[in-house]
């Protein structure tokens, strides 16, 4: 059985947000984390709804690519994240290898065409 068949109890299902600029990647990532028990709570495309949605919703876990649109906002919106939302896990994923660890700080690195169960 894969993490995505197995099954997560309500009350310890993570909270998501996903930050990506591209709709059709929220929503797939989305339904790939819903279909393996996760709860995604908001999705958002740029630095300010990102916030919002964090400040609103108390996720467990932000989802973030972070080009929003350009390399500036993402890294602004990483350094929010970490200094007012500590305790939140965050996962940054890009194509670029060489990009996003130089930008994820204390986050996670996932290949954005990695297999959805990275994801889960």
């Amino acid at each position: 059985m894969s993490v995505a068949e197995q099954p997560v109890p309500d009350a310890d299902r993570p909270r998501v947000v996903i930050v990506d600029v591209d709709r059709r990647v929220q929503q797939s990532l989305a339904d790939v984390l819903e279909l393996a028990g996760l709860t995604v709570v908001a999705t958002a495309g740029d630095v300010r709804t990102a916030l919002e949605a964090v400040e609103r919703n108390a996720p467990d876990v932000i989802i973030i690519d972070p080009r929003l649109p350009d390399v500036d906002a993402g890294r602004a919106l990483l350094s929010s994240l970490e200094l007012g939302w500590p305790d939140v896990r965050i996962v940054v994923m890009g194509w670029s290898e060489g990009l996003e660890p130089s930008l994820a700080g204390r986050a996670t690195v996932i290949a954005k065409n990695a297999d959805p169960d990275a994801f889960v």
